[in-house]
């Protein structure tokens, strides 16, 4: 046990000490630091400010409602979810932010800013929110109003406005929240909807799609309703047609449930099967390296006279597991970190998927995956880095095996995100090379305990033959010079008895 241990203890300080198992380990850190901080820069802007010069009167004010109508249902879907997280949303049963965090019609919406909103909600929530919990914090309203800048004429038409703004679209402009930066300017003129007077608008060059739709959406909205009067309705007439609606209801599954559940519960499962490729690869390719050195630098001949084959292998195995073990662990302490002490898209995208994991088992199962699949595919490049004598001999083994392992996994994975319970999922999950990242890929979406217990009692005993035959291998390969064998002596070597 001792020689066990001391190989392990080798292997895993010359892998750590190389720049691979760095890059290795601080790579997937990077990529969400750098996700969150291109994600700032690819989203649209926000929190900034508009300007409207409503030459006709009539459609200022309905813009301004619309774009607050958008943000108070964001309200009203965070604040559900808080309602729902923290148990308070029994202060209210009736109330339309105590139904869980799902998707608002515009009347509810309305309803609820005509309930009081926000504030009428808090009053009804303070006397039943736990001491620990914290403040409800509203997210930032997107698009603030602001007036038309002193000194801009908005009765000289749309091209002295233009020019009159231009220097105000190049920084900030004042609003009710404080200073903004002016990010779109319209101009509405006095006969708008005749042929040749559309409504002008300027950007600071970086234009916001989705405040520009907003705008515009409501204007032909306008236009509409001014056909219809126009066109011989009565008042009483177009009051009826405009207050015509499709009778739609909404169901959905209560919070956490349906498709949000397992989408929710998938999330981590899935990351950990892509997570799984990417460690092994680069981990046993760090393995396959060393082993081929230490051959060609007949080291091994003086290690063999120390340890028996079979400790040398299988402390090459424990030690190449505890290099995993260690990007894994660092790699969720920093996903917990990212998901629990930072704010932000990254943690709204991870803290619901840890929290999903609230039973022991399927903690326990998708450990058990994830290091069977390790050792299995471990042991593989073990067993071409003793049959090579060099890296060229172990790409014409290592290619082949690379992508019989990827394609399959990958196809699977897609299909696993629509159809966790499809045939190809389903059948992948008893092939043994494909059984960890098969079963990782489903456990978000529900697995029958029978598949669970079954799968698992066959890759024990899959990895219990795989080792019986790799300490075959690795004891006839070893010390063995000349040209690798072909795969008919390849399966002999592992079959044949070899002396001690």
């Amino acid at each position: 046990m001792n020689g066990v241990l001391l190989v392990a203890a080798r292997e895993f300080r010359q892998i750590v000490t190389t720049r691979g198992f760095w890059v290795m380990l601080l790579v997937v850190p990077l990529a969400i630091a750098v996700s969150q901080v291109a994600g700032r820069f690819a989203a649209p802007p926000l929190n900034v400010a508009y300007v409207v010069a409503d030459a006709t009167g009539q459609y200022a004010p309905a813009i301004e409602h619309r774009i607050d109508l958008v943000h108070q249902g964001r309200v009203l879907g965070d604040l559900s979810a808080y309602a729902k997280r923290w148990k308070v949303d029994a202060a209210a049963p009736g109330a339309i932010w105590a139904q869980g965090r799902r998707w608002f019609s515009a009347p509810e919406v309305e309803a609820f800013v005509a309930a009081g909103g926000l504030a009428a909600a808090q009053r009804a929530i303070a006397p039943r929110l736990a001491p620990d919990a914290p403040a409800f914090t509203p997210p930032p309203a997107p698009y603030l109003p602001a007036a038309v800048p002193a000194g801009v004429p908005t009765d000289q038409g749309p091209g002295r406005f233009g020019d009159a703004l231009q220097p105000w679209l190049k920084g900030d402009i004042a609003t009710a929240e404080g200073r903004r930066p002016l990010a779109l300017a319209v101009y509405i003129p006095a006969n708008f909807g005749a042929p040749g007077e559309p409504v002008r608008m300027w950007t600071n060059g970086r234009p916001n799609d989705v405040l520009i739709e907003m705008v515009r959406g409501e204007l032909t909205a306008g236009l509409r309703a001014k056909a219809l009067r126009t066109s011989g309705l009565t008042p009483g007439a177009y009051a009826r047609i405009e207050a015509v609606s499709a009778p739609v209801v909404v169901s959905a599954p209560p919070a956490g449930g349906g498709r949000e559940q397992v989408t929710t519960r998938s999330l981590l499962p899935l990351a950990l099967v892509y997570l799984l490729l990417m460690t092994v690869m680069v981990t046993g390719s760090m393995m396959l390296q060393g082993v081929i050195e230490e051959r060609s630098n007949r080291l091994l001949e003086s290690v063999l006279a120390c340890i028996r084959p079979g400790q040398l292998m299988y402390g090459k195995l424990l030690g190449l597991g505890a290099i995993g073990l260690t990007i894994i662990a660092t790699w969720v302490a920093f996903a917990m970190v990212a998901a629990f002490a930072v704010h932000g898209a990254m943690a709204d995208f991870l803290r619901p998927s840890l929290a999903s994991l609230d039973q022991p088992w399927i903690i326990a199962a998708l450990i058990f995956y994830f290091l069977a699949g390790y050792l299995i595919i471990s042991m593989i490049y073990l067993a071409i880095g003793v049959l090579s004598n060099s890296m060229q001999d172990a790409q014409a083994y290592l290619t082949p095996v690379v992508m019989v392992i990827t394609l399959p996994t990958v196809f699977m994975m897609i299909s696993a995100v629509k159809t966790p319970d499809g045939v190809l999922p389903r059948v992948m999950s008893w092939i043994p090379f494909y059984t960890p990242f098969a079963m990782l890929a489903r456990l978000g979406g529900g697995v029958s305990l029978v598949e669970v217990l079954g799968t698992t009692a066959m890759l024990i005993a899959f990895v219990a033959v795989e080792l019986f035959l790799l300490g075959r291998l690795f004891q006839a390969s070893l010390l063995r010079t000349g040209q690798p064998p072909k795969l008919g002596a390849f399966v002999k070597l592992m079959f044949q008895t070899q002396p001690d």
